[in-house]
């Protein structure tokens, strides 16, 4: 009798690390698990790409209707073992699927609603502890109403953040009054479009929070079916807003950080408890904070793995996180190594005005530099360079490792001193 053929399933796409991660695991536990992707059937056409990456078998449907979820589905749902996704932008995509899967292990629909809507989460976290999340207030107009209520329950400066949009898109800061009103309507106006072109039905909602002083780390947790989790090291982060950008993307990321264990302790004390808030189980999560005067703070939460953390982790301690989320979603113990293998950075350079790009001087000088792991190219001269809160995405990456720190920090700077972006 032949074997019956096991499955794990991607929602939407499959990265490279992904397909690696399951022959790895395959390899490791002696198992022949078969990939699956499911993708909505109006997105460009992925067979070339799922051949590439040895996909089993590419779905798609239509992921307004369950009834079309379900027919692609069928013939695999009983032998699918584990499901998983990648960002925050997939989320809704497997908010729709998770109700198609009850016996594998994921989030609930409601979770995943929860922690990708920014509004949602806040007042979720406000019931749950209010000490872990700063004030804030939800209007839907620029209307002088809202903006007193605005300037009475939260003050200056402040952070405008749109709900149900992804990342930092059209974040923004407001030190005064006239700049919040010129904000507010700026930003409904955009978000209003953006609305109209995706043909969602529902008012824009804004939320309006308290600007939190302090530094910036970011920590990946894996959380079990129970919703008890493991943290992976803390990451700090400085934005572009540190560097004189008016924009909020992670310029700088580096781990491990210098920070004390009992620190270190109440940063993931407090990261716990906004799982909790949201009653995540079964995922990866991403979790934002701010070291404040007040305390630990949570800035967000993503359901999924925060930006460079695999090469991050594997580089500094050895943490295979693509394969970690596969065990977390198979209901198996993730591996978190705590030796120390080196220092990591991560850059992302942004051109300082949007435009078209002209050139990027410095990439030679760059790659001689000794703790040079890897840079990613993505924007060519003659395409257009936007602010991450604009939608724009960096004009290109770097990964750096070195064991020792001291000399990671001087790559680093000697990198910011060679790389000039021109853009016009």
């Amino acid at each position: 009798m032949s074997r019956t053929k096991e499955y794990i399933l991607f929602i939407t796409n499959i990265s490279k690390r992904g397909t690696v991660a399951v022959k790895k695991y395959n390899e490791t536990m002696g198992k022949n698990y078969q990939i699956i992707v499911i993708r909505d059937k109006n997105k460009k056409n992925w067979d070339k790409v799922a051949e590439k990456r040895n996909i089993y078998k590419l779905l798609t449907c239509d992921f307004n209707s369950p009834q079309s979820i379900e027919r692609s589905l069928a013939p695999y749902k009983t032998s699918i073992k584990a499901a998983t996704f990648y960002g925050d932008v997939n989320a809704p995509f497997a908010k729709k699927i998770v109700p198609h899967i009850p016996f594998v292990l994921m989030p609930t629909a409601q979770s995943l609603e929860w922690a990708t809507d920014k509004i949602a989460m806040r007042q979720f976290f406000e019931v749950h502890d209010k000490t872990i999340t700063p004030p804030f207030i939800v209007v839907k107009d620029a209307d002088e109403k809202s903006i007193e209520q605005i300037i009475k329950k939260i003050g200056f400066p402040l952070v405008i953040k749109p709900a149900g949009l992804a990342a930092s898109l059209l974040v923004t800061m407001c030190y005064h009054e006239d700049e919040l009103r010129s904000s507010l309507k700026k930003t409904l106006r955009k978000v209003k479009k953006i609305y109209l072109e995706n043909k969602r039905s529902i008012a824009p909602k804004i939320l309006v929070e308290q600007f939190m002083e302090g530094d910036m780390y970011s920590i990946d947790a894996y959380v079990d079916r129970h919703g008890h989790a493991q943290f992976c090291p803390l990451v700090y982060v400085k934005t572009g807003k540190a560097i004189g950008f008016d924009d909020f993307f992670g310029y700088l990321r580096l781990t491990p950080t210098q920070l004390k264990e009992s620190t270190k302790e109440k940063a993931e004390h407090v990261a716990m408890k906004a799982i909790q808030a949201l009653n995540l189980r079964s995922t990866i999560a991403h979790i934002e904070l701010m070291r404040t005067e007040e305390g630990w703070k949570i800035i967000e939460l993503g359901p999924r793995m925060g930006g460079f953390r695999h090469d991050m982790y594997v580089l500094s301690y050895g943490i295979d996180h693509d394969m970690n989320d596969l065990r977390i979603h198979l209901g198996e113990k993730p591996i978190i190594p705590k030796k120390l293998k080196s220092y990591v950075a991560v850059l992302q350079f942004f051109a300082k005005k949007e435009g078209q790009l002209q050139k990027i001087k410095g990439v030679r000088k760059i790659t001689a530099v000794a703790s040079l792991k890897e840079m990613d190219i993505h924007i060519k001269p003659g395409e257009k360079c936007l602010f991450a809160k604009h939608g724009g995405k960096s004009v290109c990456d770097i990964v750096l490792s070195n064991i020792n720190r001291s000399e990671l920090l001087a790559d680093i700077r000697r990198i910011e001193q060679m790389i000039d972006i021109q853009a016009i």
